[in-house]
């Protein structure tokens, strides 16, 4: 049985999938949006896109929308994810830029979860866990590959070393080409439910394919599933209110 991350009074890893709703705007006008949207749709916690918004580097800009979240969704867990264009996101920058930009963002005091993408090397990820867990916050370490579904081996391999990185949870996301990717996701994400249970696993097989993947974690052993109230952030991810009565009719 995996081990089970409490953040507010949210259980990770205990339970039927937990639902997270990516917040995926570019300005605050638009996040308002998101945020009252979020406020009516089955949710556990949120993760704010942040490669998404303008000028998100410049603290006067990202402050706003961190005290939105605070103030109106005080309830729920903040995720906060840079994903740069290395794992599929939108922003191009450089490792000291983005270890600059995730500490000061912990240090804040406005977040719950840190993503981390294991891309930008072991020496960021360390860096990371340590002044996030000083600020008691915890890290998702994280693995995208947008263009296929590599061997469970090197999957597994990744997952691995973000536990012993001391990630809180680790999370893969990949790209099916056919029926049998998505298998072998699922059947990856059993072998670390089965034999690596050390921290939750968030796993999940993309675009129209993958679907399947989004909704049967609590019997493969995903933690965390993304649904979306409004836009998306990603191929495959179904409205949160539909991925709620699935994920209670598996339940």
């Amino acid at each position: 049985m995996n081990k089970v991350v409490t953040v507010k009074n949210i259980k990770i890893g205990e339970g039927i999938p937990k639902i997270a709703i990516p917040i995926s705007d570019s300005d605050y006008a638009g996040i308002k949006k998101s945020v009252n949207l979020i406020m009516n749709s089955p949710c556990d916690l949120i993760e704010w896109r942040g490669d998404f918004y303008n000028d998100v580097t410049d603290p006067e800009v990202r402050i706003k929308p961190l005290t939105l979240f605070r103030n109106q969704l005080w309830n729920l867990p903040v995720l906060f994810t840079i994903r740069t264009d290395v794992e599929g996101g939108m922003m191009e920058i450089d490792t000291k830029d983005y270890t600059d930009l995730l500490l000061a963002v912990i240090d804040s005091g406005l977040i719950d979860i840190v993503d981390v993408e294991l891309s930008r090397g072991e020496k960021t990820v360390r860096t990371i866990v340590q002044a996030a867990h000083d600020a008691g916050v915890k890290v998702m370490g994280s693995r995208h590959n947008f263009k296929n579904t590599p061997d469970k081996d090197v999957i597994i391999r990744s997952l691995v070393k973000m536990q012993e990185l001391g990630c809180d949870l680790v999370k893969y996301a990949v790209m099916p080409q056919s029926e049998r990717d998505v298998l072998t996701l699922l059947d990856t994400t059993l072998t670390m439910k089965e034999e690596y249970s050390d921290t939750p696993v968030v796993t999940m097989s993309m675009g129209h394919l993958g679907v399947v993947s989004r909704i049967c974690g609590q019997v493969f052993g995903s933690a965390i599933t993304f649904g979306t109230a409004g836009k998306a952030s990603a191929p495959g991810q179904l409205p949160a209110n539909g991925l709620s009565i699935f994920l209670k009719s598996l339940s």
